[in-house]
Order: C-alpha cells, then structure tokens, then sequence
C-alpha cells in the first residue's frame, strides 16, 4: 500500500516526487478510507442483493440471481461468467454446503477476480486516462479532483472532463 501520494502513481518525474509534500491524513484516515467508505452504498447495495438470493439448496434459479446481482452492480457479463461458474463448480465438488460457505467462496472469487498486484495508477505515457465510474453519491467528483492536485503537484498537467449526465454541477465542482 501506498504511504504518499507520490507513490501512488507509475511515470511521475522522479524529482517531483521526492520533492512532493507528503498528503495530509484527514481525521477518517486518508483517501483510501474515503474512496472505501464512498463505496459503502454500492456494497451495500450488493449485499442486500446476495441476501435475498441465498436459499438453503443450490439449483439453477440461485446462479441466475447470483448472475443478475453481479450484472446489476456492473461486475461486467465476462467476469460474472467465470465467478458463477467457479462457484458452481466449488458447489458441485461438495466444497459450498451452506449460504454462509456461498457467500464467503463469492467474496473469495471476486476478491480474486478483480485483485491486482500494483495497485498503482499509471500516468507514465501521454496522454495519461483515468477513467472514473461508480454509483452516484459516492464520491467520485471529489476523488477526481484531489488526484488531479496531487497530480499537479508531481510534475504532471491534468485535464479534467466531465461526462456525468444526471448532475450539471460536476463542471462547477471539477473547477473548484
């Protein structure tokens, strides 16, 4: 894990980086608890969903849930795929018994799925793109712009642009 923001991203000029102020820790523990608590409702939100798909046998109806809840929170059709097949194969080799042992092996494959080992953000070539997706209300915005400071501050002349089409103040708030 990242102690500074300098060391967050892959391409920023070595000088710059060193000459980087360290990032102020705010009181709940920095952005990677911000982006984590801002992605509390979406959690959330998939966890009411695997709640209601939890039954007391695996049959057909329960993957086609599990399918529809990945799909619903943009887990995308290829990823969803290969975790509910995992997972019925883990079911079928007698390693799931219970909804409890589902849903723990569900939150193993998808860890797996979606772990990397470099956690950094590239921004070596130009033009650097860090796309941003998510649900709305989770802090997106407000992430955009402060890896764009930090950006700045390592050397690099971010450009921001807004494509979120359910709230005009975006622009507003990107400037800021």
């Amino acid at each position: 894990m990242a102690r500074n923001w300098s060391e967050v991203f892959i391409g920023v000029a070595e000088e710059a980086a060193l000459s980087a102020p360290e990032a102020v820790e705010d009181t709940r523990g920095g952005w990677v608890r911000q982006l984590r608590d801002g992605l509390a409702k979406s959690r959330k939100a998939l966890q009411q969903q695997f709640a209601s798909v939890l039954f007391d046998r695996f049959d057909e109806s329960v993957w086609e849930r599990i399918e529809e809840a990945l799909i619903y929170a943009d887990v995308g059709v290829d990823t969803t795929v290969s975790i509910v097949q995992a997972l019925e194969a883990e079911a079928n080799a007698g390693n799931i018994k219970d909804p409890g042992q589902l849903l723990e092996k569900l939150r193993e494959t998808t860890a797996q799925h979606f772990y990397q080992a470099d956690t950094r953000i590239d921004v070596a070539h130009s033009p650097a793109v860090i796309l941003m997706v998510g649900v709305n209300g989770t802090g997106k915005t407000t992430t955009i712009g402060k890896i764009a400071w930090h950006l700045r501050e390592l050397g690099k002349e971010p450009l921001l642009v807004a494509g979120d089409t359910f709230r005009a103040a975006a622009v507003e708030q990107l400037v800021e």
